[in-house]
């Protein structure tokens, strides 16, 4: 008798489970209000847990170190920035010029509580070791990711076929010095004309593939 392929069907999610992610969703957006109003220095076991509204046990139990905690946020937050990027590969119709992509993730994505949390994270990086050493090699597969949707969308004006990732790799840069130059900038009408000069800039160099 000859063997048939069997459809192997999802396993079932058990509520033990569910109600551990959960959990855990409570945990990182406590993580992220954190970072947000008081930056990674002063985000402490003791103040995610009090925002949480969780026990100490509860949290040490799915994060048993801030840089755990952290990490998990900081993946978390990336993945849903990814998602949109990921959809419009899929679809029929173009991406969007690149003036239009470049606003839409500011006001979104990276002009939000969880925009500003992931540069948090990001700067923290830099003097925190353990930190660094727990995300480094998600962070890496990440830019490579992101430099893949954004080439399969997008071509630069230079001929070199890295150049529509090098421009994202500007663009992305340039969105977390706007937002550390945020605090020393009294009026956001200020802040919302540089991001429209930028992406104007940018629209000149960031090219819709045919």
């Amino acid at each position: 008798m000859s063997e048939t392929a069997i459809e192997e069907k999802p396993a079932k999610i058990s509520k033990k489970e569910i109600k551990a992610e959960a959990m855990k969703r409570r945990i990182c957006a406590a993580v992220v209000a954190c970072l947000d109003e008081h930056g990674y220095a002063e985000t402490s076991i003791n103040r995610i847990q009090e925002r949480a509204e969780v026990s100490r046990g509860a949290l040490t139990h799915h994060f048993p170190t801030k840089q755990a905690l952290v990490a998990e946020t900081c993946m978390r937050m990336l993945h849903a920035a990814m998602r949109p990027m990921h959809a419009a590969k899929g679809e029929e119709e173009s991406p969007e010029p690149a003036d239009r992509l470049l606003m839409d993730s500011w006001n979104h994505i990276v002009n939000t509580a969880e925009g500003r949390a992931f540069v948090e994270i990001i700067v923290a990086c830099r003097t925190d070791r353990e930190l660094y050493d727990v995300l480094a090699d998600d962070l890496h597969a990440w830019e490579a990711d992101s430099a893949a949707a954004i080439s399969a969308l997008y071509r630069g004006s230079d001929a070199a076929s890295d150049d529509a990732a090098l421009l994202w790799s500007i663009c992305r840069t340039f969105f977390r010095g706007l937002l550390t130059h945020e605090r020393f900038v009294s009026d956001p009408a200020y802040l919302a004309r540089m991001m429209d000069r930028f992406a104007g800039i940018m629209n000149a160099h960031l090219l819709v593939r045919d």
